[in-house]
């Protein structure tokens, strides 16, 4: 089976393309807003063409200065390896500033490549800006086609030139595709990006010294014995006081959703920091949310004189019941340990207990510590079962509910974690009053 074509963005900063993306996308996944360099990593989306899957590639804005600084560069290598990769370019230009230089350099750098380039002519948001088109044709672009981003006119049409005569595999059922979805999710500049370049082995997100260089949330996906997983690389999450534009803002939300579409979160941690405020913000929200999680622990060549063991005995007491692993990103230390971890999770998440077992669970439970008894009258647990998985949720029935006290219920979950392997999945328990007969 074919892999799925990609169509790659492209163009120079602010020309619309991350609007344009979006709209090809049907749905709101770069962030959109009129300062320039807003797109820093190269974004990749599933999105249809007649029905048919293919790759959509949001670009950083290709810059001509060839002496600018480290980040600038970064974002430039991250455009260039979407051009090499892609089937198809789009090329995106302004209508309302007109054709400039370095348009000129990008039309030119395209042309070299020999792929099929398609010059959109965006933001023709009205009928006098139509005529507009004619004078990009010194570009020496054949396929061109005048678009609006903004007021979505024209998107199917630029597609339609765009995968012309391309043969698509009929056999690419997406809806079967079952995919694990991991979100990289921590702090800003605590090595989320190093880590996924590592897991990726190529350098798909921007790294930086510089603060909360990834903006977007990035898709990216690794197949490991045919087992294929999605990672989410995101912004790193900042204290709402420090959030000093709408751009991070907007980040902080997208890292939200991210974690909400996740199976699997991965909490990355700075070793020199051990666990921080808002790193046990972060947790809880994961939490809230029923995903699993894996806690890792990065930086750890920056550590000296302290044993691995004693950092994870003191962490150990300041979090729940998910599993941790001390890693270093940049040496690529335990990094092979995630993945098992991740089937691991992944399999607990979809466990299935017997009511039987579960009653002699309980049983043993109560014969050690009976329910207190309030008002007068004493808790009275029939029984405990499985409703559904992933995440596992679990239904005690009882005859009053209002007598099962948060204590008795954490000594019980307490007990359940020691006694069944659900190590790093959520757990749901919820309380029914026994119907009567």
């Amino acid at each position: 089976m074919k892999s799925l074509y990609k169509l790659a963005i492209v163009g120079r900063a602010n020309v619309g393309k991350s609007l344009l993306f979006n709209r090809i996308c049907k749905k709101n996944i770069s962030i959109v807003h009129e300062q320039e360099g807003v797109t820093r990593d190269r974004i990749y989306s599933r999105a249809l063409f007649n029905e048919k899957p293919f790759t959509a590639i949001d670009t950083a804005g290709l810059e001509a200065n060839k002496l600018k600084l480290s980040l600038e560069d970064e974002v430039d290598i991250q455009s260039q390896i979407a051009i090499e990769e892609a089937d198809v370019l789009v090329m995106v230009v302004d209508a309302k500033v007109g054709i400039t230089s370095l348009d000129h350099v990008v039309a030119k750098n395209l042309l070299k490549t020999k792929k099929r380039v398609v010059l959109a002519v965006n933001k023709v948001d009205t009928d006098r800006l139509k005529d507009k088109i004619f004078e990009f044709q010194k570009l020496g672009l054949k396929n061109m086609i005048n678009v609006s981003a903004a007021q979505n006119f024209n998107i199917e049409e630029l597609l339609t030139i765009a995968f012309k005569d391309f043969e698509f595999d009929e056999k690419i059922n997406l809806v079967s595709e079952r995919k694990t979805k991991i979100t990289i999710v921590g702090r800003t500049n605590v090595g989320k990006s190093t880590l996924i370049n590592a897991l990726l082995n190529e350098k798909r997100a921007v790294v930086s010294d510089q603060r909360a260089t990834t903006r977007d949330s990035i898709d990216s996906d690794i197949t490991i014995k045919d087992k294929t997983y999605t990672f989410i690389d995101t912004a790193g999450i900042r204290r709402k006081s420090k959030e000093k534009d709408i751009l991070e803002k907007f980040s902080h939300s997208q890292t939200l959703k991210s974690i909400e579409r996740s199976d699997i979160c991965l909490l990355v941690l700075d070793a020199e920091d051990f666990i921080t405020f808002q790193d046990k913000k972060i947790l809880k929200f994961i939490e809230q949310k029923s995903k699993g999680c894996i806690i890792l622990v990065n930086k750890w060549d920056k550590i000296k004189d302290i044993r691995q063991e004693h950092f994870l005995k003191a962490l150990n007491q300041k979090k729940s019941y998910f599993p941790t692993i001390i890693i270093s990103a940049t040496k690529k230390l335990n990094l092979n340990k995630i993945f098992p971890l991740i089937d691991k999770i992944q399999k607990n998440k979809s466990r299935n207990v017997q009511t039987a077992i579960l009653n002699k669970f309980v049983e043993k439970c109560i014969q050690k510590n009976h329910p207190p008894m309030i008002d007068g009258k004493r808790l009275k647990i029939y029984y405990l079962t499985q409703i559904k998985n992933n995440p596992p949720y679990f239904l005690f029935f009882v005859n009053y509910p209002n007598r099962f006290s948060d204590t008795y219920k954490k000594y019980l979950i307490n007990n359940f974690r020691k006694n069944f392997d659900f190590e790093g999945s959520p757990i749901i328990f919820g309380i029914k009053k026994k119907p009567q007969r």
